[in-house]
């Protein structure tokens, strides 16, 4: 009974019983007042530099790696026609289609680079589209011709 008395004067066991409001409002007045202005935003331009950073690192990375998969493919296909083993030229064709689709990850990088640096007003007319109907006579065929005929008999 006393071991609990002196326990619950100590600061780390009453720290312990506290809410977790009271805590958070101590540090909230502990903490200093740089930590709370905290950027919650960033502008278009700094997601533009990044991403035009991230899309040339990306593509010199992709294109490094297309260049030494066309260097294995060389050797592979000397070994598989030294050896004419099966399971080489499994092989060949497995690094083939690898390399064919790191190709296709530089289009799709195109693609996405595309989609992230375009501005919110390029989307917005991108998606509303631009088609212009100039519709001179709105009407069947025998409308229309009735529509002539009665102009060329009005001129005559």
């Amino acid at each position: 009974m006393i071991l609990l008395m002196i326990l619950l004067q100590t600061p780390r066991l009453d720290l312990m019983m506290k809410t977790k409001t009271d805590i958070l409002t101590a540090l909230e007045t502990n903490l200093p007042q740089q930590l709370k202005k905290i950027k919650t935003e960033v502008a278009q331009t700094e997601i533009v530099a990044d991403t035009e950073e991230d899309y040339v690192y990306s593509r010199d990375k992709i294109k490094e790696l297309i260049e030494k998969a066309e260097e294995a493919i060389d050797n592979m296909m000397a070994l598989a026609s030294e050896t004419e083993h099966p399971r080489a030229f499994e092989v060949l064709a497995g690094m083939f289609k690898t390399t064919t689709d790191m190709m296709d990850q530089l289009i799709t990088l195109q693609k996405k680079r595309k989609e992230l640096t375009q501005s919110e007003e390029q989307k917005a007319s991108a998606s509303s589209g631009s088609t212009t109907n100039n519709a001179i006579f709105v009407g069947s065929t025998t409308e229309l011709q009735k529509f002539l005929s009665n102009n060329n008999n009005d001129n005559s």
